[in-house]
């Protein structure tokens, strides 16, 4: 487990340090930055180390401390759509938890894209990061067994994180940053049991530019925005586990969706919807009927069925849309108790052209534990 940490960090080391050497003869006409820093990284929610026994009692976890190396590239406003993001960077990062006192060391790797909205001044701005990927190594021991157990499910598990920052240019080549990040790690429902955890945390970091930063003249100004109506609708399938220990059960299950909605492109980096989603949940009262041929059975299909109302925000980046989604089962077909009525979604979605768009995205309940991975296609039609 330490050496995979270590071995994650030297990696982000040599990286960094080829990078650095690369660009140091002619370091004039390099876009690269790197950025150090570090989170303590609060659990919010219930807590995955509690839930699966993994801690002692009264030993609970409340922050998972974060340091964070990534390589960037900042854009100098040669291409149009540099300026319509307000000069935007982006890159990869490694970042590393704080392990000890039986807890490992989780690991994440990850895209990111930072977008400076505003600018209240030459030398400050304010920013907003989106990132996606993996995470991995979210153990604690078993003092019991004397072994590390995985406590959200899988070793491999998704990344999504949201972030606003202040930075502050305190040379041609050196920014301050503080803010606040948020970060949802889980498997989305693809093995459980997968209890995900939610962090959210102040952020403090440096970054270094390997170049004072450039800047070119816009090529266009860019376009008058405004404000329109649109109408989608689309289909998703996911997969996900199901493991039921008292009915030794553990079974792959398909979840499938049509989702429609009216949204607001209110302006040009956000809009806001209002839609509703029809769900299949193929796990909806299964039970095994023959323990020898592993033969699993489900509950009635109009059982496997809800309806949902929900309202959502999508960010706009270029033909990119961080997705953010809350709905309410107005409809549930199931009668057990314990099923969920309230839903979060999380994800991104890629307009293929003005009309088509696909998405992939994590559907989520009691604000953390993912239910199902989706994937998704559509078509969007503005309303005129």
């Amino acid at each position: 487990m330490a050496s995979s940490s270590g071995r994650a960090l030297l990696i982000a080391v040599v990286t960094f340090a080829a990078v650095r050497s690369a660009y140091g003869q002619a370091p004039e006409s390099s876009p690269l930055f790197t950025r150090f820093s570090f989170s303590p990284a609060y659990v919010i929610s219930t807590n995955p180390f509690a839930v699966n026994g993994a801690m002692p009692a009264g030993r609970d976890v409340n922050a998972v401390p974060s340091f964070t190396v990534e390589i960037g590239r900042q854009t100098d406003g040669s291409q149009e759509w540099h300026h319509a993001y307000g000069l935007p960077a982006y890159g990869f990062g490694v970042s590393v938890g704080a392990g000890g006192s039986g807890i490992s060391r989780p690991l994440d790797v990850y895209t990111f894209f930072s977008w400076p909205f505003a600018r209240p001044s030459e030398r400050v701005q304010i920013s907003t990061d989106f990132g996606m990927g993996a995470s991995w190594n979210w153990k604690a021991l078993n003092h019991q067994t004397s072994a590390y157990n995985t406590v959200l499910g899988s070793n491999l598990n998704a990344r999504i994180d949201w972030g606003f920052y202040l930075r502050y240019l305190a040379t041609s080549q050196t920014s301050l940053y503080a803010g606040l990040d948020f970060t949802h790690r889980s498997n989305g429902g693809m093995v459980q049991p997968d209890q995900g955890i939610n962090v959210i945390g102040p952020s403090v970091g440096v970054r270094y530019n390997f170049a004072p930063e450039g800047y070119r003249s816009p090529i266009n100004a860019p376009s008058a925005f405004h404000p329109s109506w649109e109408w989608i609708v689309g289909g998703t399938a996911g997969r996900k586990n199901v493991l039921d220990e008292q009915n030794d059960l553990d079974h792959n299950f398909g979840a499938l969706g049509v989702t429609t909605a009216f949204q607001r492109h209110f302006y040009r980096y956000g809009k806001v919807a209002v839609g509703t989603d029809l769900m299949y949940d193929g796990s909806t009262g299964a039970r095994v009927v023959d323990h020898i041929t592993d033969t699993v059975e489900s509950a009635a299909f109009g059982n496997r069925l809800a309806l949902g109302l929900y309202g959502g925000y999508e960010h706009v980046i270029g033909r990119f849309g961080a997705l953010v989604q809350v709905g309410y089962k107005a409809f549930n077909g199931s009668d057990d108790p314990r099923t969920a009525n309230v839903y979060e979604r999380f994800g991104w979605r890629y307009h293929l052209n003005e009309n088509f768009w696909g998405m992939f995205s994590v559907r989520a309940i009691n604000d953390r534990k993912a239910d199902a991975l989706e994937f998704g296609f559509g078509y969007r039609s503005r309303v005129k």
